[in-house]
């Protein structure tokens, strides 16, 4: 098993690190990496369905999409991302318990008490330290979960809070955990010291060994696989089922009720209902709308919404 520490903490770039092992070599790899803020969604999720919209935005919080399903998970410097990617044989029962044993062993070396649950969560005292999704191309597997080590809480609550009561679809739902750090159930850990420890067990008691497979070509297809897939509009929010958005806001007392129909991340369609005369022109003016992405980012600089008005926060944060 060759070992890979990504020296990126750009997400993006990680990413397409995963898909290029999964996709251009045959050859098995764990590869481990710790990105900046961030929210990753699972490939069949809705992004805005998942997250907290105008706080990662005013956080400059980037979100992302992965190749494998599951759901929405939250990462920074404090946690610690590991992927085992490799070739399997045909018709060969693929356990993600026993592909990723390797880590459960090590943490349990540090005395820290941990449990791995039927759903491939690694616990801590009833609480969830690690997640885990899975991939299969061909026959090449993606098993690779997350480890929050001294992750801001704080940040991962706040980012996943989402409004999913809000949308009508056919994605899969995050299941919210409780979670945890292993600094507070194991003080003693820092992860720095951890991850130093970590590489230490794989290469001398598992036989791993270190490499490097950033050659000039390697980095030019995953740069390519960063810029052109993970970092586009139309992969993060336009790659997610068909959706309806519904919500009213209130203007001067007023109510509008607007819903809106969105499919590979455009806004198709809106419905509004107001019977105030006043908001008659701000009715007229939503539907600049259509055609727009469906991101707060996107339409926090569009024209279309009519940012000179008075009233364009607060319809801004209501579409999320």
């Amino acid at each position: 098993m060759n070992l890979l520490i990504s020296s990126y903490s750009n997400p993006y770039i990680n990413l397409a690190t995963e898909e290029f092992l999964l996709k251009n070599r045959t050859d098995n790899f764990l590869f481990l990496y710790i990105n900046q803020p961030c929210v990753v969604v699972g490939k069949h999720q809705i992004a805005q369905k998942e997250i907290n919209s105008k706080y990662t935005f005013d956080n400059n919080i980037q979100i992302a999409r992965r190749l494998s399903g599951g759901g929405a998970v939250y990462h920074d410097y404090g946690n610690l991302n590991f992927s085992f990617i490799q070739s399997v044989l045909p018709n060969e029962n693929i356990s993600y318990k026993n592909i990723t044993i390797p880590i459960l062993n090590f943490l349990l070396q540090t005395g820290t008490e941990l449990v791995m649950s039927d759903r491939n969560d690694i616990t801590a005292k009833g609480k969830k330290i690690s997640g885990s999704a899975m991939h299969i191309f061909k026959n090449r597997v993606l098993a690779h979960g997350t480890l929050l080590i001294d992750s801001d809480l704080a940040n991962l609550s706040k980012s996943l809070k989402g409004n999913p009561e809000k949308y009508t679809d056919k994605s899969i739902p995050s299941r919210r955990s409780k979670v945890t750090n292993l600094t507070a159930v194991n003080n003693s850990i820092r992860m720095d010291s951890l991850l130093n420890s970590l590489k230490e067990y794989l290469i001398k008691e598992n036989g791993y060994i270190q490499s490097s497979i950033m050659t000039d070509s390697s980095l030019d297809i995953i740069t390519e696989l960063a810029i052109n897939k993970y970092s586009k509009v139309d992969w993060i929010y336009g790659y997610s089922p068909k959706y309806t958005f519904s919500t009213s806001i209130t203007l001067d007392g007023e109510k509008i009720q607007f819903n809106i129909e969105v499919e590979k991340g455009i806004i198709e369609k809106i419905n509004i209902e107001s019977m105030d005369k006043l908001n008659s022109d701000i009715v007229l003016k939503l539907n600049n709308l259509i055609g727009l992405q469906h991101n707060y980012s996107s339409m926090s600089i569009s024209p279309g919404i009519m940012n000179d008005n008075p009233y364009f926060q607060v319809i801004l944060d209501a579409l999320f």
